[in-house]
């Protein structure tokens, strides 16, 4: 680098000796996920029937929802390509729970007549406590968390569930396509978990789900799932466990707020093998700046505790900080590098070039060639995992929703991941909240 600014002369403007620095920092982050993503093969679960069919239990912690988001996600549920006689669903809420608890005797109800098995447990706060104290997870005296963790833990404890049998967790909004039962199961023929991939149903909604839409199925389809040997982090819905395996690595730490890193890094520790099934759960994105900058900022706070876990080895915690780090540090390098960029480009078409090294060169045709590769990938991320109503959606869609317009999503970003970066040094704890829907 130093050579590339010395060969630009004494006087370099600010402008451009800041697009120097942000494409050698581009190139560091493409040549560090590139690498990664390239050493070992996805773990992709078969697109194919399982050869035996399972039980499975579906855990849907709520808090604080509306009777008609639960009835969705539950009708969503029994028209699965799969039994129904097999599928049994567990709505957990807290007894104090004011909304739920006007309703959930009715939903119960309803959901018998139409022929399903859906339960409801309210958490027992006394029985939670008595438990997680023999289970050495609580001292004496203490309160037990309320946390989606905690609900979680409390069900799993209380229920009597056969070891070959299958549990998968759902938010209330959680939808999946139709196959994704059948081919779960399928996936833990060969894995010891199965995840699905993500992206956002409600593109329609406003400009973040919009953005969200296209840059969480990219990331999903293309990052995450080159995570799939290790270390990895689960999705906080749309994973699959064997119940005998959850019960063997002790299932959810019940005072984790991002439950789904933590479950994630310790399956990896205990020699789980992950499967990516090629589905897309449908989740719903804040259609508020200042709630979807909460959410993304719990999100980011999840791996940090993580990124110094003495029980991972070097080389894992290598990729683990490449995968990390890597995808953050692109966002606060867009804040002064698309700027920095956009002014060389201004400068170039008004016929004021600055005069590019053969290095400098070089570095930019990489980091270009790299953009587009990655832009062809999301495309076709993309088109797998979001649905259109109409071909006037899909139209709007795509003009709001493009490689230009996913770097200002990569770049707003950098508020949650700041937030985030400023709380994890002052040692403040990851903190639960309700994410509006």
């Amino acid at each position: 680098m130093a050579s590339v600014l010395l060969s630009l002369g004494p006087v370099v403007p600010v402008a451009f000796a800041v697009f120097v620095f942000t494409q050698v920092l581009y190139l560091v982050v493409n040549l560090a996920v590139t690498g990664l993503l390239y050493v070992r093969p996805v773990n992709a679960v078969p697109d194919e029937p399982p050869s035996e069919l399972r039980p499975i239990n579906v855990l849907m912690a709520v808090r604080g929802e509306r009777r008609e988001i639960l009835e969705e996600t539950i009708e969503e549920i029994f028209e699965q390509e799969y039994p129904d006689e097999l599928i049994h669903v567990h709505v957990v809420y807290e007894e104090d729970d004011p909304i739920v608890t006007d309703y959930v005797r009715d939903l119960e109800a309803w959901a018998d007549g139409q022929g399903w098995d859906v339960a409801a447990w309210g958490v027992d706060r006394e029985g939670l406590r008595y438990y997680l104290q023999a289970d050495g997870r609580l001292l004496d005296g203490g309160q037990s968390p309320k946390t989606k963790a905690a609900a979680l833990t409390y069900a799993f404890s209380t229920l009597s569930l056969s070891a070959d049998e299958v549990v998968t967790v759902y938010d209330s909004d959680t939808l999946l396509p139709p196959d994704t039962f059948s081919l779960a199961v399928r996936g833990l023929e060969e894995y010891d978990v199965v995840q699905a991939k993500q992206t956002v149903r409600n593109h329609a909604d406003g400009w973040l789900p919009t953005l969200e839409a296209m840059g969480i199925a990219a990331w999903s389809h293309v990052i995450y799932a080159s995570t799939s040997e290790g270390p990895y982090q689960l999705l906080g819905k749309g994973y699959f466990f064997e119940v005998g395996k959850l019960y063997a690595i002790g299932g959810w730490d019940a005072d984790e707020i991002t439950e789904d890193m933590t479950l994630g890094v310790e399956s990896y520790l205990n020699g789980y093998e992950l499967g990516v099934v090629d589905r897309y759960v449908q989740d719903l994105c804040p259609t508020n700046f200042a709630d979807w900058r909460r959410q993304k900022r719990r999100w980011v706070m999840g791996p940090y505790k993580h990124l110094l876990n003495e029980r991972l080895s070097g080389r894992d915690r290598v990729r683990f900080w490449a995968f990390t780090v890597a995808n953050q540090m692109l966002s606060l390098t867009n804040l002064i590098g698309v700027p920095a960029g956009i002014y060389v480009l201004w400068r170039t078409l008004g016929g004021r070039p600055f005069a590019f090294s053969t290095a400098l060169t070089v570095v930019v045709a990489l980091n270009f060639v790299s953009w587009l590769y990655y832009s062809l990938r999301t495309y076709a991320a993309t088109r797998d995992a979001v649905s259109f109503e109409s071909r006037r959606d899909a139209v709007r869609f795509y003009v709001l929703a493009n490689p230009f317009t996913q770097v200002l999503y990569a770049t707003i970003w950098v508020v949650p991941i700041l937030g985030a970066m400023w709380r994890f040094a002052r040692g403040e704890d990851v903190e639960f909240e309700i994410t509006p829907k």
